[in-house]
């Protein structure tokens, strides 16, 4: 790289950049670049929700799964987080929309991996950009529901990038996820079930409808977290608990299948996360999770939103990375609420 190419990528640098780029040196230096890549799997996905948030993460709904969708993702995460200013990406296209993405930075262009900044240049085997992309891409594809997954290709020496010439090339298996087509066929069956529930409550008079309706939260003294109950608290551990439990073990990819109002107030989770208090807050966190309201948000976002299907990453309060497929839950052509699963990729 000559003086001229030095300086005009110094002038591109960020303070973000040298942070990150130090970073990776610093782990690489001290022996634990070990975690790297399930560290910025979790990188991916909290950027893709943070651009959801800002509105910025790019669409994919209803578009072609090829080379074109492939280049635009890419150009708008670039756009975002600037990770190289000189990069090629191809799609070699298999059967069923499957294929092979190839993905090409110039070494010289890297923002974070970089010599002068880090400190030190990473090699292919503790590169962030593969874990990272591979994440990032997954959801991608998953949010405008190709029934994709994303696969990193190993090497031969059991790295994720090759060298040629001055670029680093890694490359990913596009491949069909049977196990989220199947969950995403059984959101709509499962919200069914809820919504027969709560009507044959109504007509049996095991509810009624001020109390199905009652969002004043009253809380529960000394609960921590917080935990609080309303008129339809009791309904939802009686009649609505068993009907998600059951949904829960359909799929053994589920982690929750939960009902929360409109207020992302969840009366009764499943059974296996509604244990008693026990007064260790870490213990009760995991374990003892009905009767609160989730104030995170993917909680409150999916809890107001009345489009039929809904994918968002879930960083949930315990420390697990998820992603959540939820779809709007309406009691006489009324929104009531939400019903939510959770499953990691």
């Amino acid at each position: 790289m000559g003086e001229f190419e030095k300086n005009e990528r110094f002038e591109k640098l960020t303070g973000s950049h040298v942070l990150w780029a130090s970073t990776m040196s610093a782990l690489f230096d001290f022996g634990v670049a070990g975690p790297l890549v399930p560290t910025m799997k979790m990188v991916g996905q909290k950027i893709a929700l943070f651009q959801i948030q800002k509105n910025t993460f790019p669409s994919t709904r209803g578009k072609e799964l090829g080379k074109e969708l492939f280049i635009e993702v890419f150009d708008k995460l670039n756009s975002f987080v600037n990770f190289a200013y000189e990069y090629e990406v191809d799609f070699l296209t298999k059967e069923n929309g499957n294929g092979k993405l190839i993905v090409k930075i110039n070494r010289d262009s890297c923002m974070y991996s970089i010599v002068g900044v880090g400190g030190e240049q990473l090699f292919h085997t503790t590169c962030p950009y593969p874990s990272f992309f591979s994440s990032y891409l997954d959801f991608a594809l998953k949010s405008g529901f190709f029934y994709k997954s994303v696969k990193m290709v190993k090497e031969k020496d059991g790295s994720y990038m090759h060298n040629e010439d001055e670029w680093d090339v890694m490359a990913f298996d596009i491949e069909d996820d049977e196990n989220f087509k199947a969950i995403c066929e059984l959101l709509p069956k499962a919200v069914e079930k809820i919504e027969n529930t709560i009507l044959n409550g109504l007509k049996e008079g095991k509810i009624t409808e001020e109390e199905l309706w009652d969002r004043n939260y009253v809380e529960i003294p000394n609960t921590n977290p917080k935990k609080y109950r309303t008129k339809f608290t009791d309904f939802a551990k009686n009649y609505i608990q068993s009907v998600e439990d059951s949904i829960l073990e359909e799929n053994k990819q589920l982690l929750y299948a939960t009902l929360l109002d409109d207020n992302s107030y969840l009366p009764a989770h499943n059974s296996i996360y509604d244990k008693p208090l026990t007064g260790d807050y870490k213990v009760d966190l995991k374990n003892s999770r009905s009767m609160r309201i989730y104030n995170d948000y993917v909680a409150m976002k999916i809890a107001k939103n009345t489009e039929p299907i809904l994918l968002l990453p879930y960083p949930s309060d315990i420390g697990t990375l998820m992603y959540d497929l939820s779809s709007p839950v309406y009691v006489n052509n009324k929104h009531w609420g939400v019903f939510r699963v959770g499953f990691k990729i």
